[in-house]
């Protein structure tokens, strides 16, 4: 009988960390569908110097199967996310194993111990590390390479989870756009009413006062999720570390407010799908020829996501939903390159997002589940 064994690590030692990243490129090394990222952000991302880590306690461990590293797993104890949901709930994130319910359960196990000890009473994942980040456990349509910062998992981890005794916590829908879809008759009719009723403009980000339009993303982002199911609130410091990059890859066209009274009432803002450059880079190391590859990407991509979407809660019940989903329906129809755009992920239960985007493209194409056990 194997041996399996579960080892706490420090993410802070280099040869742990290192053993921790470099175990997807075992468990996806026959997948043709998944993409490796680049290491060097995923060193950033486990760094405990990364804002996120100010207000949550995280340890990891890793599974070792015959001497092997075949699993491994992060539990988390997100500080501001049960001060803005006041409840006990842990998070668990970074899972990945082989197809083994026994190094899964041993993983799980561990983690949760962690948790109960902090006087939490239930775990919910996967987050890496939380919901401002990728998070959700993909459950159908494994033969579609996944978009920037989103997941991707075998089939086999809901099985795995379902055994293990957790519980659907939450959906997570993504929706495909291309620019040859026709926009349907009451989509246009509501846009206009709209348009015409609350004297809405829009305009699209000036890269010129990057530092300025981050300031009102960040300040409608925290404003339009504020009361959505899972959410916590970015600190600024947590914000400008995630968006320090994004001026380099934008595409301004992409970014629209909408604008009421002058003023920025909601924002869609969607990135163009490294993905498909980090595909062609299969070490995820940054040598020379991965940097002219990112430097030359902008020509090569003809996919993007829409990474964030919010509307201000004073002006809800207006449709600008519908109004930036139809403005970004018309960016990329002028846009030669891009082919499809993915709007992910949204809520299932967040009937004012979705809805439109039902009537304009039909039902979600992919779906991440949020999954959750008692503690």
């Amino acid at each position: 009988m194997s041996k399996i064994f579960i080892r706490e690590i420090e993410l802070s030692n280099k040869k742990d960390l290192n053993a921790f990243i470099d175990l997807p490129w075992e468990i996806y090394k026959n997948d043709p569908h998944w993409v490796p990222l680049l290491k060097m952000a995923l060193k950033d991302l486990l760094n405990p110097k990364h804002p996120f880590y100010k207000t949550a306690d995280v340890k990891a461990w890793l599974a070792y199967k015959n001497d092997k590293v075949v699993g491994r797993i992060m539990a988390i104890h997100n500080h501001t996310y049960n001060k803005h949901e006041n409840n006990s709930v842990g998070h668990f994130g970074c899972f990945e194993s082989i197809e083994d319910l026994e190094v899964a359960q041993g993983l799980v196990n561990v983690a949760a111990e962690f948790l109960k000890k902090k006087g939490l009473t239930s775990m919910q994942g996967p987050m890496n590390p939380g919901t401002n980040y990728e998070c959700g456990l993909l459950i159908d349509k494994y033969d579609d390479a996944p978009q920037i910062m989103m997941t991707y998992n075998p089939p086999y981890y809901e099985t795995l989870f379902n055994e293990m005794g957790f519980f659907k916590a939450m959906d997570l829908l993504a929706y495909n756009i291309s620019p040859d879809i026709k926009l349907p008759q009451i989509i246009v009719d509501i846009a206009a009413r709209t348009e015409k009723k609350s004297k809405v403009t829009y305009r699209t980000v000036d890269l010129k006062n990057w530092k300025k339009e981050l300031e009102i993303i960040f300040e409608i982002y925290n404003s339009a999720w504020e009361a959505n199911w899972g959410f916590v609130p970015m600190t600024k410091a947590e914000f400008d570390h995630t968006a320090k990059d994004l001026k380099a890859i934008v595409d301004p066209t992409l970014i629209q407010y909408a604008m009421v009274d002058g003023k920025e009432a909601g924002f869609i803002l969607a990135l163009p799908d490294l993905n498909q450059v980090f595909k062609t880079i299969p070490s995820g190391r940054l040598g020379p020829v991965a940097i002219f590859k990112l430097l030359t990407a902008k020509s090569r991509i003809n996919r993007a996501r829409v990474i964030m979407m919010g509307v201000k809660k004073e002006y809800r019940k207006m449709g600008l939903e519908t109004l930036l989903y139809k403005n970004l329906q018309v960016s990329i129809q002028q846009n030669s390159r891009i082919k499809n755009v993915e709007l992910s992920w949204i809520l299932e239960t967040n009937v004012e997002m979705n809805k439109p985007l039902i009537r304009m493209s039909g039902p979600a194409y992919k779906r991440y589940r949020l999954v959750e056990k008692a503690l």
